[in-house]
Protein backbone atom coordinates (compact mmCIF):
# COMPACT_ATOMS: atom_id res chain seq x y z
CA UNK A 1 0.00 0.00 0.00
CA UNK A 2 1.23 3.49 -0.77
CA UNK A 3 0.31 6.62 1.10
CA UNK A 4 0.98 10.09 -0.32
CA UNK A 5 0.91 13.05 2.03
CA UNK A 6 1.31 16.65 0.88
CA UNK A 7 2.78 18.73 3.72
CA UNK A 8 3.58 22.39 3.10
CA UNK A 9 5.39 22.97 6.40
CA UNK A 10 8.87 21.43 6.06
CA UNK A 11 9.43 21.31 9.81
CA UNK A 12 6.22 19.34 10.32
CA UNK A 13 7.11 17.07 7.41
CA UNK A 14 10.46 16.24 9.01
CA UNK A 15 8.74 15.34 12.27
CA UNK A 16 6.26 13.05 10.52
CA UNK A 17 9.08 11.41 8.57
CA UNK A 18 10.93 10.67 11.82
CA UNK A 19 7.77 9.10 13.27
CA UNK A 20 7.28 6.93 10.18
CA UNK A 21 10.94 5.85 10.17
CA UNK A 22 10.28 4.25 13.57
CA UNK A 23 8.29 1.63 11.63
CA UNK A 24 11.14 0.86 9.20
CA UNK A 25 11.67 -2.61 10.70
CA UNK A 26 7.99 -3.37 10.06
CA UNK A 27 8.41 -2.71 6.34
CA UNK A 28 7.58 0.99 6.12
CA UNK A 29 9.67 2.77 3.51
CA UNK A 30 9.66 6.58 3.41
CA UNK A 31 10.30 8.04 -0.04
CA UNK A 32 10.85 11.76 -0.45
CA UNK A 33 8.90 12.31 -3.68
CA UNK A 34 10.27 15.81 -4.31
CA UNK A 35 13.85 14.59 -4.03
CA UNK A 36 13.17 11.54 -6.23
CA UNK A 37 11.41 13.70 -8.81
CA UNK A 38 14.28 16.21 -9.00
CA UNK A 39 16.85 13.42 -9.40
CA UNK A 40 14.73 11.78 -12.10
CA UNK A 41 14.40 15.02 -14.06
CA UNK A 42 18.13 15.62 -13.74
CA UNK A 43 18.88 12.11 -15.03
CA UNK A 44 16.65 12.63 -18.07
CA UNK A 45 18.33 15.97 -18.77
CA UNK A 46 21.73 14.31 -18.72
CA UNK A 47 20.55 11.57 -21.06
CA UNK A 48 19.03 14.10 -23.45
CA UNK A 49 22.03 16.38 -23.44
CA UNK A 50 24.48 13.52 -23.97
CA UNK A 51 22.89 12.32 -27.19
CA UNK A 52 24.65 13.16 -30.40
CA UNK A 53 21.52 13.57 -32.47
CA UNK A 54 22.49 17.14 -33.36
CA UNK A 55 25.51 15.73 -35.21
CA UNK A 56 23.42 13.17 -37.09
CA UNK A 57 22.83 13.68 -40.79
CA UNK A 58 19.13 12.89 -41.24
CA UNK A 59 19.45 12.80 -45.05
CA UNK A 60 22.10 10.11 -44.86
CA UNK A 61 19.83 7.92 -42.71
CA UNK A 62 16.90 8.62 -45.02
CA UNK A 63 18.89 7.60 -48.12
CA UNK A 64 20.15 4.45 -46.42
CA UNK A 65 16.63 3.50 -45.34
CA UNK A 66 15.22 4.18 -48.82
CA UNK A 67 17.99 2.14 -50.47
CA UNK A 68 17.33 -0.77 -48.12
CA UNK A 69 13.57 -0.58 -48.72
CA UNK A 70 13.82 -0.50 -52.53
CA UNK A 71 16.55 -3.13 -52.56
CA UNK A 72 14.36 -5.55 -50.59
CA UNK A 73 11.26 -4.66 -52.62
CA UNK A 74 12.74 -5.14 -56.08
CA UNK A 75 15.48 -7.71 -55.61
CA UNK A 76 13.98 -10.20 -53.18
Amino acid sequence: MQLVIDIKNESLANKIIKILEAFKDDGVKVVNYNKEKKESVQNWREIGMNTHSANRDDDEYLYDAAWEFYNEKHFN
